[in-house]
């Protein structure tokens, strides 16, 4: 048998092997779902760890350069070579206590100012319903259903609703204090996969370089690594990028928002930095769910809001986007669009973030492919 009719065999057995395997699996579709949502399950801490890794790796190279930066001026100065072992262990320390106390500060200062801020949005709709309500009929609307509806929130129904259904209200319960359990063991599980991970990653970089060269020829493993560097550095200025922005947009709503008295300046200005977070649509829904709640306290103001929202979006779009972020994504906005839709259907927030990065890496390696086999054919565009 020669070389070609041995490729062909392997080929040929290889088809055989996926047909066989395709068709077992159809027959099988429910044991097939259920073995893969138990992989998924199993597997989550991992994915958990991964994205939190994710996350704390850019302060963590941000310590590292900082430390490395202090440590050289050091040893200008006194001639004393910190290890590299321990630079790397101290910023790995830095991240987490930074991150301990930025949690802890969160869940003390701003979760009880977002409950009373909530709370006041419900004194605030009750008080400002009727009038809502005398608009409306005002204009010939109807508003029979919209008072059917707020009559079914009543508390006394709510409460006699629940009574004839506890059977069913206990399951629920049940059911979301195991889906809470569950999701709690997940990430403080996961928490640990990713310390274990951010404290091992030259050793882990190192490892997957040398499995890399050893079983694929230099082309390959080249090709490889390269790709691995261009996710590794996407990931890491979006990331970083993103935070950053979005908290300079957060803090620049709060102060501005305090300078003319807006209602809800914490949670207006907290939902508005945390969808920042997703690129162009992000901020527009913070400004919608801002205007709403405004709008019921004072029209006027409402309409103030919109004119702060469109100076401030202006000034982190033309001034301060661009010298955190830069040119780093490299997306048109329609494909930062479709990969955000595509990642919050998948695994909403968290898929946000991790689509966007790796659609633009999928953009800069087609745009890259593209072009080359346009320079092969002599074309230009």
């Amino acid at each position: 048998m020669d070389d070609k009719t041995k490729v062909y065999f392997k080929y040929g057995i290889l088809f055989v092997f996926i047909s066989i395997t395709m068709f077992a699996a159809f027959n099988n579709l429910g044991s097939v779902l259920k073995f893969l949502d138990r992989i998924i399950q199993l597997s989550m801490p991992v994915f958990i760890g991964g994205l939190i890794a994710l996350v704390l790796n850019a302060p963590l190279r941000g310590f590292r350069k900082l430390l490395g930066f202090l440590a050289s001026k050091l040893r200008k100065k006194s001639g004393k070579r910190i290890p590299s072992s321990f630079l790397d262990t101290s910023s790995l320390v830095l991240t987490l206590v930074c991150t301990a106390l930025i949690i802890y500060r969160v869940f003390d200062v701003v979760v009880p100012q977002v409950i009373n801020s909530v709370s006041g949005i419900s004194d605030a709709f009750m008080t400002y319903y009727p009038e809502l309500l005398n608009t409306l009929r005002s204009y010939g609307i109807d508003t029979a259903n919209i008072e059917q509806l707020i009559n079914a929130l009543n508390v006394s129904t709510l409460i006699s609703q629940t009574t004839e259904n506890m059977t069913t209200l206990v399951d629920t319960a049940y059911s979301a204090a195991s889906s809470v359990v569950n999701t709690a063991i997940n990430i403080f599980t996961g928490t640990i996969i990713a310390i274990y991970i951010l404290a091992g990653k030259k050793r882990l970089k190192c490892q997957c370089k040398k499995l890399a060269y050893a079983y694929l020829n230099e082309k390959k493993a080249d090709k490889i690594v390269n790709i691995a560097h261009l996710c590794a550095d996407t990931f890491f200025y979006f990331i970083s990028g993103q935070c950053l922005d979005a908290f300079i947009l957060g803090m620049m709503f709060f102060f501005v928002m305090s300078i003319f008295d807006m209602p809800y300046t914490v949670i207006i200005s907290l939902f508005i930095g945390f969808m920042a977070l997703i690129p162009y649509i992000g901020p527009v829904v913070g400004m919608l769910a801002g205007f709403l709640l405004i709008v019921m306290i004072n029209p006027m103001k409402a309409l103030g809001f919109i004119v702060i929202f469109v100076v401030l979006r202006q000034i982190d779009i033309h001034l301060i986007y661009p010298k955190i972020v830069g040119n780093s994504m490299g997306l048109p906005a329609i494909w930062t669009l479709l990969a955000a839709l595509l990642g919050n259907a998948f695994l909403g927030l968290p898929g946000m973030l991790i689509f966007i990065p790796l659609t633009s890496v999928l953009y800069t390696l087609l745009k890259e492919n593209a072009n080359f086999r346009l320079r092969q054919k002599g074309l230009g565009f």
